[in-house]
């Protein structure tokens, strides 16, 4: 195992596409592709958790958030116009 910025880390084997891994090269340096790859994984892991975390918990608020918000209205953009013309 190799330590890399402190912290423990294992080899292992991924096929990416060439213009991938041409990409990286490109942007990063081929020196840095391992730190680059691990660091955008780490950040998309962060991305889904807390995306989970968002859609387990739905209904956990009291009441509604949007009083106003007539029911099927999903469209943001609608509601909003809609809050104005009022106004």
């Amino acid at each position: 195992m190799n330590s890399t910025s402190g912290r423990v880390s294992k080899m292992t084997a991924v096929r990416l596409p060439l213009s991938v891994i041409h990409e990286i090269d490109t942007m990063v340096g081929k020196g840095k592709r391992s730190k680059f790859i691990a660091m955008a994984i780490e950040k998309e892991l962060k991305r889904q958790k807390r995306l989970a975390y968002v859609q387990n918990s739905e209904g956990l608020w009291q009441g509604e958030l949007v009083p106003d918000k007539k029911p099927g209205e999903d469209d943001t953009l609608a509601f909003v116009n809609r809050l104005r013309r009022r106004n």
